[in-house]
C-alpha cells in the first residue's frame, strides 16, 4: 500500500533540496510537526558532503573534522561510543545515514534527483523542475544545498599558465601524485591549513599564501576535546577569559608567530581560529613555508606577492582554498536580495525578508560545530511553515521580528533545547557580546560570511520561542 505522504499532492508539500545534515534536520522537524515534504538530492545516498561516494564533495577520505562528536551530533541520536572524538568523513556519513533511518526519512527521499530550477509564482507557489524532467508545484522550498556549491576563484587565477595545475579546494582528494612537485596553497583558513598539511606529506615543497594570520588550536587540551574544554570556561570572566585561553593554547600548541606564521590580528576568542594538531610542527620543520597573499601572475608564470613584489615563484600545482560564493544555482538571483556589501539578505542566516515560503539553511561559516545552528534554523523553518498553513498568530510575530533585523532577536538570556531536544553546546562564549554575528571583509561580500556561533545560536533560540 502506498505511504500516506505519497498520497499528498506536491502543491501541499515542502520541497527540501539537499540531504546533508541541514536537510535531514529540516526533514525530521517537518515530520515531527506533521508537515508533508519531499527530500531530494543529486547523490545516491543521504549525507550531503559526508557521502564519500559522491564526486562533488569538498571533503576527502583522510580529512579529520575540526569539531568533536559532542558538537557534531543530534541530541536524540548520540554518536557511537566506538567512534573517536573527531570523526572521519566516512564515520560522519554513517552517522547521518543512521539518523535518516531512525526518523524514517529515507521513505521521503528521492536519490539522484537534482533540482534544475525552483521559481516562485506568488507566496506559496513554487514551480520546480527536476533533472528527471518532472515539473512540480510545491507550497514552499527549503534549500539545504550547503555552502560549497559555488567555489570562488580569485581573478589572477585566470592568468596562470596552462602548464601549472590549478585546483580549487573542493577538488582536493589527497596528496597522491605530488611527489617532486612544488605546491602553493592559497587561503589562510581551515581548508588551506588542512590541505597544506596534507600536501606536505608527499610534495617536494609546500608554500602557503595568506593575507592574515590566525590562532592555531589543537583538537585536544590534555585529554579533553578542545571545544568541550572551551564550553566549560566561564563567560563572566570577559576579557580575562581571552587572556587565559591564549595562554593555555600557546602552552599547548605554541605561538603561531613564533612558529613562523603571521601574527593573528585578533584575540583568540574573536578569531576564525584554525584547528590542527600538525600545522605548527610542519611550519617549524620547514615543510610548509608561509608567504604573503598572491596579487598577480607575471608573464613567465611566477607569482606576485603583496608583501614582496620582487619575489617570483612558479609552482607546479596551485590549490585555491579561497572559499565559496553565496547563492544557489537553482534559485533565481532576485529571490534573495543582497545587502549593500553584497551579502545575501537573510534573517539569522536562513530566512529571506518578505518571504514565508523559502528558507535557505546554513549560509554561515562558524568556529566550532555548525550542526546546532542548522538544527535551530530547521526547527524555526518547520514551525513557520506549519504556522503559515494553520494561520498561527506566531507567524505575524515572526514577520515583525524578521523585519526588525537580527539585532532585535537577541534576548538577555535565551532558553536551551530544540524541537527534538537537540544538543546545545557552546564554544567561545566570552566573545559573543563583542563580535558581530556576521563579519565581512571589504570586497568579500559575495563570499559565505563568518558568524559568531554562540550569538547566532542565542538569537535563533529566542526566535524559536515565538512558536512554542
Amino acid at each position: 500500500m502506498p505511504e500516506l505522504h505519497d498520497q499528498v499532492p506536491t502543491r501541499e508539500k515542502v520541497l527540501i533540496i539537499g540531504a546533508g545534515p541541514a536537510g535531514l534536520a529540516a526533514a525530521a522537524a517537518l515530520k515531527a510537526l506533521e508537515v508533508p515534504f519531499d527530500l531530494v538530492d543529486r547523490a545516491a545516498h543521504v549525507g550531503g558532503i559526508w557521502d564519500v561516494e559522491r564526486e562533488d564533495t569538498p571533503v576527502w577520505p583522510a580529512m579529520e573534522m575540526v569539531s568533536s562528536t559532542a558538537f557534531t551530533q543530534y541530541e536524540d541520536l548520540v554518536q557511537p561510543v566506538s567512534f573517536p572524538d573527531f570523526l572521519s568523513p566516512g564515520q560522519m556519513g554513517k552517522y547521518l545515514r543512521a539518523y535518516a533511518a531512525r526518523h524514517d526519512l529515507t521513505a521521503h527521499f528521492r536519490p539522484r534527483t537534482e533540482v534544475r530550477s525552483a521559481r516562485p509564482f506568488g507566496q506559496g507557489v513554487w514551480e520546480v523542475e527536476m533533472s528527471t524532467g518532472e515539473i512540480g508545484i510545491y507550497a514552499a522550498v527549503i534549500s539545504a544545498h550547503g555552502i560549497s556549491e559555488r567555489p570562488h576563484r580569485p581573478a589572477w587565477a585566470d592568468d596562470v599558465p596552462e602548464s601549472v595545475t590549478v585546483l580549487h579546494a573542493k577538488e582536493w582528494t589527497g596528496p597522491d601524485g605530488l611527489e617532486g612537485k612544488r605546491v602553493l596553497v592559497v587561503g589562510a583558513g581551515q581548508s588551506g591549513a588542512d590541505i597544506a598539511v596534507d600536501a606536505a606529506r608527499r610534495a617536494l615543497e609546500v608554500r602557503w599564501a595568506m593575507r592574515s594570520g590566525h590562532w592555531v588550536v589543537p583538537r585536544h587540551i590534555g585529554s579533553m576535546p578542545g571545544d568541550v574544554a572551551a564550553s566549560r570556561e566561564p563567560a563572566v570572566l570577559g576579557q580575562l577569559n581571552q587572556k587565559i585561553a591564549e595562554t593555555v593554547i600557546s602552552r599547548a600548541a605554541g605561538d603561531p608567530a613564533s612558529a613562523g606564521l603571521p601574527r593573528p590580528r585578533q584575540g583568540l576568542l574573536e578569531d576564525e581560529m584554525i584547528v590542527s594538531d600538525d600545522l605548527l610542527d610542519r611550519v617549524r620543520e620547514g615543510r610548509i613555508t608561509p608567504t604573503g597573499a598572491v596579487t598577480g601572475v607575471r608573464a613567465d608564470g611566477s607569482l606576485v606577492y603583496a608583501e614582496d613584489e620582487g619575489a617570483g615563484y612558479a609552482p607546479d600545482v596551485i590549490i585555491l582554498a579561497t572559499g565559496y560564493e553565496t547563492g544557489a544555482d537553482h534559485l533565481p538571483e532576485e529571490v534573495i536580495p543582497r545587502t549593500s556589501t553584497g551579502e545575501l539578505d537573510l534573517f539569522l542566516g536562513a530566512f529571506p525578508r518578505g518571504r514565508d515560503d523559502l528558507i535557505v539553511l546554513g549560509q554561515h561559516r562558524v568556529t566550532g560545530g555548525v550542526l546546532p545552528i542548522l538544527v535551530e534554523q530547521a526547527d524555526i523553518a518547520a514551525y513557520l511553515l506549519r504556522g503559515v498553513r494553520d494561520g498561527s498568530p506566531a507567524v505575524e510575530r515572526f514577520r515583525r521580528l524578521r523585519g526588525a533585523g537580527d539585532a532585535a532577536a537577541l534576548p538577555p538570556q535565551a532558553p536551551r533545547g530544540g524541537l527534538l531536544g537537540r544538543v546545545s553546546g557552546a564554544l567561545g562564549t566570552a566573545a559573543s557580546a563583542r563580535r558581530p554575528v556576521s563579519a565581512i571583509r571589504p570586497g568579500d561580500g559575495q563570499l559565505v560570511p563568518f558568524a559568531d556561533r554562540d550569538q547566532l545560536l542565542e538569537r535563533l533560540r529566542s526566535v524559536r520561542c515565538l512558536f512554542t
